[in-house]
């Protein structure tokens, strides 16, 4: 009885083991490397690495090989033959397949072995839109790699991989073949390929560019025919302008045609010289009403005032020979005005009356010289007028800061009388002449 049970708790361990070995060889179901097929292994080995790595790789294994100076596909057939049994090169060329396939193994290493080989089989009508792109990606080095290596127990994976790439093989020969034929002598399969794969870049540049010059085209269609709205608007509306100013044009020659401006001008002079001249006659009726009252009732007050008045001399007209007489009437100082062939400068008031001016001058004997007042053009003009003339009359009403300013500096230097006029108005302009050739220098300051 005790051998029996000895047996039966010996035949449950040794179940227990066994399954225990069935569940890690079904949770680690990756190949090794000496699993694969060794033409699997050459295969890989040869699309992932150039002659110059594998020749790299040679040397630091430290391989020998019976051939002194093996070929490239020497050196390849004998790893792969090394890499059919578990050892230390074996190790080390799986290790460096793995880092050289680590970039896909998120989007490859993950998928399942028959996917891929239905994807060599029969490119994207093989497999679902989203692998699809990422098997398009990947190089055909790493698709062999992941399908036989992820295939666990399943070895069919391997004659399916083999077959599908014997005829991509076939495939590749033929179009080697046909570029080569075509080739000149000395081309190179490679250098077309290599030109071909840079025209379709060049292509794909000039799409973008296409397409960009395409969008760029519907813009400015876009804004053509906003600027052929805004263009028929503008028409529109000179049309309209064109009808208004026919218009007006039939009212304007209703009022006289062209000679209404002149009329115009002509009316805007006259009511100017009228408002000057009625300030004046307002002047000259406050004064004559003071005169008046104080001549009929002097007192002392109003005779300190009249000696006050006759004292303040506000002579800005400076002239040698002065009048001695302070009465109003200018009863001591010459009656004819001695001014034939005086040259006479008017500097500012209104530009209106220039050509009043120069008559009323002209018809005292005087000539006459007009300036503006304005400086924008500079001071030389001015300077000038001063220089070329006896007298300078300048009014501060209708003038600039600046040219009573210059004036009164170049007169002063020059060593020529200037009268500054309180008022722009003709009437104001005459009594300055008369008391200029009078020589009624204390009553200049106060004319107009």
């Amino acid at each position: 009885m005790a051998e029996r049970k000895r047996r039966k708790k010996r035949d449950g361990s040794i179940s227990v083991n066994s399954n225990s070995n069935s569940n890690n060889n079904n949770s680690n179901s990756k190949r090794r490397i000496w699993e694969l097929r060794s033409t699997t292994v050459c295969r890989i080995l040869g699309l992932s690495l150039d002659e110059n790595e594998i020749r790299k790789i040679f040397r630091e294994l430290k391989l020998d090989h019976r051939n002194q100076s093996p070929t490239a596909y020497e050196i390849i057939q004998h790893l792969a033959e090394l890499c059919t049994s578990r050892n230390q090169y074996a190790k080390s060329v799986e290790k460096l397949l793995e880092k050289q396939f680590t970039p896909h193994r998120k989007g490859v290493g993950t998928l399942d072995p028959q996917e891929i080989c239905a994807f060599l089989d029969r490119g994207n009508c093989g497999v679902s839109a989203e692998n699809s792109l990422k098997l398009k990606d990947t190089p055909l080095a790493a698709l062999i790699w992941f399908a036989a290596r992820n295939a666990g127990s399943d070895k069919e994976i391997e004659s399916t991989l083999s077959a599908v790439l014997q005829m991509r093989e076939l495939q590749a020969l033929r179009v080697y073949d046909a570029l080569s034929r075509k080739l000149p002598p000395g081309g190179n399969v490679e250098t077309i390929i290599d030109e071909l794969r840079r025209a379709t870049e060049s292509n794909e540049k000039w799409q973008q560019k296409y397409a960009r010059l395409e969008q760029k085209k519907d813009e400015l269609i876009s804004e053509r025919e906003s600027l052929k709205e805004e263009k028929n608007r503008f028409i529109h509306e000179l049309e309209e302008q064109k009808r208004l100013n026919v218009r007006l044009q039939r009212r304007l020659n209703d009022f006289g045609g062209e000679t209404a401006y002149e009329q115009i001008d002509t009316q805007k002079k006259e009511l100017t010289v009228l408002r000057e001249e009625l300030k004046e006659l307002k002047k000259e009726q406050t004064r004559l009403v003071r005169l008046t009252m104080s001549m009929s009732a002097p007192t002392p007050m109003s005779m300190s005032m009249s000696r006050v008045e006759e004292k303040s001399v506000d002579a800005v007209c400076s002239r040698s020979g002065t009048c001695n007489s302070s009465s109003s009437d200018n009863e001591n100082c010459s009656e004819e005005p001695q001014l034939n062939g005086l040259r006479i400068a008017y500097v500012g008031g209104v530009e209106s009356l220039e050509q009043s001016y120069k008559e009323l001058a002209e018809t005292l004997g005087c000539q006459f010289t007009y300036h503006s007042g304005h400086c924008e053009r500079g001071k030389n003009a001015i300077v000038s007028i001063i220089d070329r003339n006896d007298v300078i009359f300048c009014p501060v009403d209708i003038n600039s800061h600046n040219a009573c300013r210059l004036v009164k500096q170049v007169c002063k230097s020059r060593g020529k009388p200037c009268c500054f006029l309180r008022s722009s108005g003709l009437s104001a302009f005459k009594k300055g002449l008369l008391n200029f050739a009078a020589g009624s220098v204390s009553k200049v300051r106060n004319v107009g």
